[in-house]
């Protein structure tokens, strides 16, 4: 049974001000949202969702579990959730190395390889040939991904595993999907107004620069859990996004003169980019008039 307006509107706004509730008791005693004594705030507010829809489901509307795809699908669909973040940090650090406007504290490029200076590489640090560094970056993002998803689902059970359908057959693919993504950025709004996401603009990260990487990230995720027919996809992104594709981005050091958000920028419009070749390859299918592989089934808006 899908959630009435009524009570898709009670779910949401409960959840955001107990999540708030949280961040704010964390800002309160804690001070610094980068302080690591902020982890057991950051987690608390993490399994919200989780624990939200967990006590919907059991308590309201047992009937939607069937809407929950908790098996796993395709691996192939894990695998590429777990590695899209490192191509978009990639992507990120790649224009920034072509351009001149930065580099990355952990790496330096020559013709034949890479040197890995520091940093949790899974296959080591030290000199490496293209194919040994890209084969290390891939495991660096699966381990990060499996590692991270014990905590990243306790969103995911919630965004992706509970609320999208809904917000889909509510307000149809794209309109769903999208206020998804704004409810998934106001979310965070405490701590990003703390300065958590985007230190050097918190107004700026919190109000415009993080809800539209979210909207984009929404689609995204979207695509990817649809075709698995799973959530699960979306747990691994979630986990390898806060891992590697966090870590790789914020080592960009931006030379003189250039904005210090460049990088910030920059995988923006990459995330933004790649959320719409989903948005296109997800409506593309539905208004082909084709059969649609397992898991694409989208209202018109």
């Amino acid at each position: 049974m899908l959630m009435g307006a009524r009570a898709l509107s009670v779910f949401i706004a409960s959840l955001l001000l107990t999540t708030w509730a949280i961040q704010f008791a964390g800002l309160v005693f804690v001070g610094d949202p980068d302080d690591p004594a902020m982890i057991p705030y950051l987690i608390g507010s993490m399994f919200m969702p989780a624990v939200w829809s967990l006590a919907y489901l059991l308590v309201f509307n047992r009937k939607a579990w069937r809407f929950v795809r908790l098996w796993p699908g395709n691996p192939l669909w894990l695998v590429l959730g777990a590695l899209l973040p490192a191509m978009i940090a990639f992507a990120v650090l790649t224009i920034c190395e072509i351009a001149g406007w930065g580099s990355s504290s952990y790496f330096t490029f020559s013709g034949t390889g890479a040197d890995i200076l520091k940093g949790p590489w899974t296959l080591g640090t030290g000199e490496q040939d293209w194919a040994r560094f890209a084969l290390n970056m891939a495991a660096t993002a699966l381990f990060f991904a499996v590692v991270n998803s014990t905590v990243a689902i306790g969103e995911e059970f919630g965004w992706r595993g509970h609320l999208q359908h809904h917000m889909i057959a509510r307000l149809g693919a794209v309109r769903g999907i999208a206020v998804l993504g704004v409810i998934w950025a106001m979310w965070h709004l405490p701590m990003n107004l703390a300065g958590y996401n985007y230190g050097q603009a918190p107004l700026l990260g919190a109000l415009v620069l993080f809800p539209l990487q979210l909207v984009a990230m929404s689609f995204i995720m979207a695509w990817l859990t649809l075709r698995a027919r799973s959530f699960w996809p979306a747990v691994l992104l979630h986990g390898s996004g806060n891992g590697i594709e966090e870590g790789v981005v914020s080592s960009i050091a931006v030379q003189a003169g250039v904005d210090p958000m460049t990088a910030s920028y920059l995988q923006l419009g990459v995330t933004i980019l790649l959320g719409l070749v989903c948005l296109a390859a997800m409506l593309s299918q539905r208004d082909s008039g084709r059969a649609a592989p397992a898991g694409i089934s989208l209202p018109p808006d």
